[in-house]
């Protein structure tokens, strides 16, 4: 009798320890995660987990073949299948680049891994990383730069708000489910963090996109016609939502599907010229392009004043090629802008003078292009912009 019970006992323990330290027999095991040393690469990680390299790059979203000690990449061996919506499959990959830094330090200013990240510069590495064009911001420049959404998906990004005063006090890569990477908030570095924990639920928290939902990027080989196909919106309606006047698309253009505005600093501003409202929305669709000095086509680049010229002159406006310190000399200077205005910056760089010059789309937006980020959206109000401005400039005064 005694006997039997201690077998029992034994079985019953046996049983506890295996759904304790077995829990493969409960449950799924967690996919294998390897981190970087020095001198691996794509391939050679791949080959030790026989995948492929285009496999290991998409499961971590990975956005080339440059990889840093310490990284954290999951390993998968199913095949990656990709979301039928771009928008959603850019969200995914964000999410999945900032997990592969979690350890790495946090550092005051920086936003690189070798030095480390503070939260603002964890955000602009990755989100530059992934093609998103973006100066590099405060946590409270990409509040303000980011398009709301009422209905946050991965790879957005989630801010914290002292409830009284609204400051941002930080911010972080949401990964879904109430978790978000973060940098050395509360912590020496870069964490998944959870916003239900006690040091962030006494903030409001809110989000951001940068991946609006209806914006697609064009790829190698699409037409204007496969997207209209894929999304089941007409030619038409995707040309005049860009203000397009063929149907002849540059890979690498950013297309607005849906008749929403994706970013609408535009949006109830008064039309500086009667075409300012189409030549806002072609500029849109080339952000990302990149900055070549004295270059004047998205192809092979343009300078600031270069995709002032272009974006023009493709929506039928007769303008001269010429500098921002030309155009600064040509336009009458106002104080009260409106939508498709010029705005002109000072010693910008390594020159002096009127050195530099963006669209004007209000709120305190403009569109330009820089050599760092290539065209993109940026906000007056941002420290470096604030104390290069010069003035605005009657931009109607330019077309012939």
């Amino acid at each position: 009798m005694f006997n039997g019970k201690i077998s029992c006992m034994i079985l019953t323990l046996v049983f506890m320890v295996s759904f304790t330290f077995l829990p493969g027999l409960k449950a799924e095991a967690a996919d294998p995660v390897h981190t970087v040393i020095s001198g691996e690469t794509v391939e050679s990680i791949a080959k030790t987990y026989d995948i492929s390299a285009e496999q290991l790059m998409k499961t971590n979203g990975l956005p080339d073949d440059k990889l840093f000690a310490g990284q954290k990449l999951t390993i998968i061996q199913t095949a990656y299948t990709p979301s039928i919506y771009q928008w959603s499959e850019r969200g995914k990959k964000i999410a999945k680049y900032a997990r592969s830094f979690i350890g790495f330090k946090k550092t005051a200013g920086e936003e690189t891994p070798e030095k480390g990240f503070d939260s603002s510069g964890l955000i602009h590495w990755v989100l530059s990383r992934q093609n998103v064009p973006v100066d590099r911001l405060t946590v409270d420049g990409f509040y303000k730069q980011g398009m709301d959404t009422a209905t946050p998906k991965t790879g957005d990004i989630i801010f914290f708000l002292e409830k009284d005063s609204l400051k941002v006090v930080t911010a972080g890569i949401y990964v879904g489910e109430n978790q978000f990477v973060n940098s050395g908030y509360g912590a020496e570095t870069v964490q998944v963090r959870s916003a239900t924990e006690d040091y962030f639920a006494k903030y409001q928290v809110e989000y951001k996109t940068y991946t609006p939902k209806g914006e697609h990027i064009v790829q190698m080989g699409e037409t204007l016609n496969s997207i209209s196909e894929h999304y089941s919106i007409s030619m038409s309606a995707i040309k005049s939502r860009n203000a397009l006047n063929t149907d002849e698309l540059m890979e690498g253009q950013y297309l607005q599907l849906y008749s929403n505005p994706l970013f609408p600093f535009y949006v109830n501003q008064e039309a500086a010229y009667d075409k300012a409202y189409d030549v806002i929305k072609y500029a849109y669709t080339l952000r990302g392009f990149t900055y070549v000095f004295g270059g004047e086509d998205p192809m092979t680049g343009m300078d600031c004043s270069g995709f002032i010229y272009w974006v023009m002159k493709e929506q039928g406006l007769s303008v001269k090629r010429d500098s921002a310190e030309d155009y600064f000399s040509l336009v009458p200077k106002i104080d009260n802008p409106k939508a498709g205005d010029l705005v002109f910056f000072r010693d910008t760089g390594t020159r002096l003078g009127v050195t530099h010059v963006g669209i004007y789309l209000g709120d305190g937006r403009f569109l330009n292009s820089t050599e760092n980020t290539g065209v993109h959206i940026s906000n007056l109000s941002s420290g470096y912009f604030a104390e290069k401005f010069e003035s605005f400039g009657q931009a109607e005064s330019l077309i012939d």
